[in-house]
């Protein structure tokens, strides 16, 4: 019995000791190391997973495990390892420069500049990432076609231009033009009524700073001029907002506020990013809006769902549900104040990236009612855009 005893507690100290082994420091480091080496990027994060979850973190694992997730494209998971390689070497160029390369790949470009001026001098250099720059012009236009004779189609076409100021500042600013006649002889008060040319001229801008790593704050405003033959409409909107940088999610809280067609309104949303998949090959943009004009009060939901479909092609799907007939979207660069009460809004849009040139084109349907009658009338827009980035 004794002998027997003696022989299972061996088994179990070589087995423990065996364990021991295949855990240590070298195993870990020489294992990783081999599936860095053959780009075995699968086998590598799961043993990475194992690893740490038997008591390992290292500078050169979590490189390793970077890289891996760079080349799978999980680029939250890859932010989130060169983090954890920045805590052994707060100043390793590697993790620096690839996570200003995740912020890039993620969409979040003004967010990249607060990781790009950690580079060193010769990398900014070669990024362009030096001094006061244009990184993108662009032009959209939308043709729209209506469904009732009593109001004509309409023409938007805005060019924009977003400027770096300094790393952590950026401005964007716009004209645009929008033109249409309608009838409305319900507007007793507006003379020759039944043609009634709307040649609105807008001008937009926004300054975006980076307040730290996970916070950024949004200053924007937007004056439309709105000729209605014999009144003409002074527009002025501003908007104030935060927003804040998780891993697989972001949140936007803002605030737009002013005086549209001599009345004062004011809007709240409450903005969700999310990338599931830790990149853009799926996303969506949840947004919930609470509206007030003249003491009325009116919410709605807009919903966004997008994903890469082919090389460098993106199909993303949006609604706005709820009634509205004067609505601010994206940071205050869309201002919807038509007499007509908006009930249902949603489209399609197709995004072609190659490189530094992007082509959009689009499709959206609303469903419409007439000013203060109980008529509804469809209207279809197709949008195109191209941007460039110098």
């Amino acid at each position: 019995m004794a002998r027997r005893l003696l022989v299972y507690t061996l088994i179990v100290l070589c087995s423990m000791n065996a364990h021991a082994q295949e855990w240590s420091f070298d195993s870990v480091n020489n294992h990783s190391y081999r599936l860095y080496e053959q780009g075995a990027w699968t086998e590598l994060r799961q043993f990475g997973r194992e690893a740490k979850h038997a008591g390992h973190s290292f500078l050169n694992l979590h490189l390793r495990l970077g890289y891996a997730a760079f080349q799978q494209g999980n680029y939250v998971d890859a932010f989130q390892q060169y983090q954890s390689a920045l805590t052994f070497d707060s100043y390793n160029s590697t993790a620096r420069y690839y996570q200003w390369l995740c912020k890039v790949y993620l969409n979040q470009t003004e967010l990249s500049g607060r990781y790009g001026e950690q580079l060193d001098a010769a990398t900014r250099k070669e990024s362009k990432l030096q001094g006061v720059r244009v990184w993108q012009v662009g032009n959209e236009t939308s043709m729209k076609f209506t469904e009732t004779t009593v109001r004509g189609n309409g023409i938007y076409s805005r060019v924009d231009a977003k400027i770096r100021l300094a790393p952590n500042w950026y401005l964007e600013q716009a004209v645009a033009l929008y033109n249409q006649t309608i009838s409305e002889p319900l507007l007793m008060a507006v003379r020759n009524n039944r043609a009634i040319p709307v040649n609105q001229r807008e001008y937009y801008g926004k300054l975006t700073g980076n307040l730290s790593k996970n916070w950024q704050v949004k200053l924007g405003y937007h004056y439309l001029y709105t000729p209605f033959n014999n009144f003409i409409y002074n527009n002025h909107v501003v908007l104030a907002g935060v927003r804040w940088y998780g891993a697989y999610l972001d949140v936007q809280a803002d605030a737009v506020v002013g005086t549209v067609t001599d009345t004062t309104q004011q809007q709240f949303n409450l903005q969700v990013t999310y990338y599931p998949l830790g990149n853009m090959h799926l996303y969506g943009i949840t947004t919930g809006i609470l509206r007030n004009r003249n003491g009325a009060t009116g919410t709605n939901i807009k919903q966004v769902i997008g994903g890469r479909i082919l090389k460098n092609t993106w199909l993303e799907g949006n609604a706005t549900l709820g009634k509205f007939n004067n609505l601010t979207e994206n940071d205050a660069l869309y201002v919807y104040n038509a007499i007509d009460p908006n009930t249902f809004k949603g489209g399609m849009t197709l995004y072609y990236a190659p490189g530094k040139l992007g082509i959009n084109l689009g499709y959206t349907f609303e469903r419409r009612q007439l000013f203060q009658r109980t008529i509804f009338f469809n209207q279809h827009s197709i949008t195109g855009g191209i941007t460039w980035k110098p």
